[in-house]
């Protein structure tokens, strides 16, 4: 049976970079890419905080009006959208990554929902890229924590081992956020096989060199908004082929927010 035009353009997408990303296999991550990476992510952070400790709805952060957007996650719907530009975002060497994701947890507590985000041990049963998580260390409201993630997208897949510092912060008995910063992230070569290790930091394929995600809480009538925001580093697109991937890659990253906040709203519910 003939192949419909979209699932054959996407087969052409993969062949494409597969083809391209084996010509150029590695990928280097430089200084002045890191630097760049942390001047962003640090603005970003900051602006997230901002908002917070404002109080700054949704709506007023997105295209939606405040009205508009909180009646819409009433309603069950899950708002998506670019955390800064258009979603990625150039800088010297590398892209940056930026998408904010909200929804509404009906019938449940902040204390709950802080408890679910806090349960890293079952973060594999939570979320589908993560497949193994594990808690290292914990002082008060702070955690550190290695997640192993298997992605895949616009024609690139990588097995990552990541370390990440996670804060998290109880404004008052109504709005809690967390701040989380990747530490180290190793991609891993071989990965369930007895010859896997790891490729050194910075030197790989360039998936994902560095990643941050910015969550916010706010219990309110019936149940407790979610906010959350990721920024992250990856190689830029392969020559020539950017203007054919970049698109299908905004569609993915914008997807890939919806869904992590729908898998969250899962746990929450199947935890009560």
């Amino acid at each position: 049976m003939p192949l419909s035009p979209e699932p054959r353009r996407w087969m052409l997408v993969a062949a494409l970079v597969c083809g391209a990303a084996a010509v150029v296999a590695g990928a280097e991550l430089r200084e002045q890419t890191s630097r760049a990476y942390a001047e962003y992510e640090g603005h970003a952070r900051q602006a997230f905080i901002d908002r917070v400790t404002a109080a700054v709805p949704w709506g007023s952060a997105t295209s939606e009006t405040a009205a508009s957007a909180d009646a819409a996650l009433r309603s069950g719907r899950v708002l998506a959208g670019p955390g800064g530009g258009d979603g990625i975002m150039n800088v010297p060497g590398g892209l940056v990554h930026h998408w904010r994701a909200a929804l509404f947890l009906a019938d449940v507590t902040l204390d709950h929902v802080v408890r679910v985000s806090r349960s890293y041990a079952d973060y594999p049963t939570i979320f589908g890229p993560i497949v193994a998580a594990r808690l290292l260390t914990q002082d008060g409201d702070s955690f550190r924590v290695q997640l192993r993630m298997r992605e895949s997208a616009a024609g690139m897949s990588a097995t990552l081992d990541v370390w990440s510092s996670i804060r998290y912060v109880r404004v008052d008995a109504r709005h809690a956020y967390s701040v989380s910063r990747s530490d180290e992230i190793r991609e891993v070569k071989d990965a369930g096989r007895p010859t896997e290790g790891l490729l050194p930091e910075g030197r790989d394929s360039g998936y994902l060199w560095r990643a941050g995600a910015f969550t916010r809480f706010v219990e309110d009538d019936g149940g407790v908004l979610m906010e959350m925001e990721t920024v992250g580093l990856s190689r830029p697109f392969p020559r020539m082929l950017g203007w054919l991937i970049e698109p299908i890659a905004r569609r993915i990253g914008r997807r890939s927010a919806e869904t992590s906040v729908a898998e969250f709203r899962r746990a929450v519910l199947a935890r009560q």
